[in-house]
This record gives structure tokens, C-alpha cells and sequence, in this order.
């Protein structure tokens, strides 16, 4: 089974990216409009796509001013193809990137569970000199 590298998710994959969301602890009440309208505002889409069927297997997108600071959402493979280097080929991807790979600073924001995943591609909890990290939410609903 191969798999490519895409960077917009088609018609056709919508289904597969919400089933993908559907499938997380973190963002399974997301609409199937709502994501729909998110891939519109995403600057970067990093996909994975099976090559025999054409569906969506892995996803994450980034956010970013093209020069400073890109924030990376969203990482996920379908719990099916997980384990399979399809992440791994996302996180190529992105660091060969003609803009995103000499941006500044890559952020990302993840849950506990999956810290050590993400160091192992250089991310750290070493903030330098922010000390603390605000939001404000949600804004709607």
C-alpha cells in the first residue's frame, strides 16, 4: 500500500478528515461545516493520502506569518493507519517546506499524552523567556 503527500484536502476527503476529527478525544464535536469552513482559513494543509483509494489517512495544518511564527494544529492519523510513518512523512514535509522550513519558530499546542511524540521531532516545553501561556475561549457558540 502507498501513500502521498497533499497539500488541500478535495471534495471527496472532506468525509474522511471529519471522520478523522470524530475519532479524536480533543475535537470530536467539531462540524462537519465548521471544518469545512476551517480548511478555508488554514494558510498550510499537510495531508496523507492512500494512492490506491484516494482517501485521506493523516492531516495536520498550520497557521503562520511566513516569517516569525507558524503554529501547527491538528496532527492526527486515522486510528487505522497510525504507527505507519504518516505523521513522520507530515513532519518531513513541513520541515522541507520552501517557507515554513526557515520560519522562526514552529509552535504547537498538544496534551500530555503526546509530549514525547513531539520531542522526538525537536519540539520542547523549553519556552525561553515566556513564562506563561494566556487564551481566551471561546469566543462563540
Amino acid at each position: 500500500m502507498g501513500f502521498r503527500l497533499v497539500h488541500a484536502v478535495d471534495d471527496s476527503q472532506i468525509d474522511d478528515l471529519v471522520d478523522m476529527y470524530r475519532g479524536t478525544y480533543w475535537a470530536a464535536h467539531r462540524s462537519r461545516e465548521d471544518i469545512v469552513a476551517m480548511l478555508r482559513g488554514t494558510d498550510y494543509v499537510f495531508g496523507v493520502v492512500e494512492e490506491e483509494t484516494g482517501r485521506l489517512r493523516a492531516f495536520a495544518r498550520v497557521l503562520s506569518d511566513n516569517v516569525f511564527r507558524a503554529v501547527l494544529f491538528d496532527v492526527m492519523a486515522h486510528p487505522d493507519f497510525r504507527g505507519q510513518g504518516l505523521v513522520r512523512m507530515i513532519f518531513e514535509d513541513i520541515a522541507a517546506h520552501p517557507v515554513l522550513g526557515s520560519i522562526e519558530q514552529l509552535v504547537l499546542y498538544c496534551t500530555e499524552d503526546v509530549v514525547k511524540l513531539y520531542e522526538k521531532w525537536g519540539f520542547t516545553q523549553d519556552l525561553g523567556g515566556t513564562r506563561i501561556m494566556m487564551r481566551k475561549g471561546p469566543m462563540r457558540r
